[in-house]
């Protein structure tokens, strides 16, 4: 995967354009809304949409 523009904090949902993207992953992220820098939980826009559309 290529370097996306930003990435959506999962946890509340913002886009994020502060990131670090290593060997097709993130490596260090954070978001200036709610503060998270777990990135385990940052994704590009494609994932979090296939997150959201997926069904229960």
């Amino acid at each position: 995967m290529s370097e996306p523009e930003f990435l959506i904090c999962v946890e509340c949902e913002s886009p994020t354009y502060v990131f670090e993207w290593k060997e097709g992953k993130v490596a260090e992220a954070i978001c200036e809304v709610c503060g998270n820098d777990d990135v385990d939980t940052f994704l590009s826009q494609q994932e979090y949409e296939e997150l959201v559309e997926a069904p229960a």
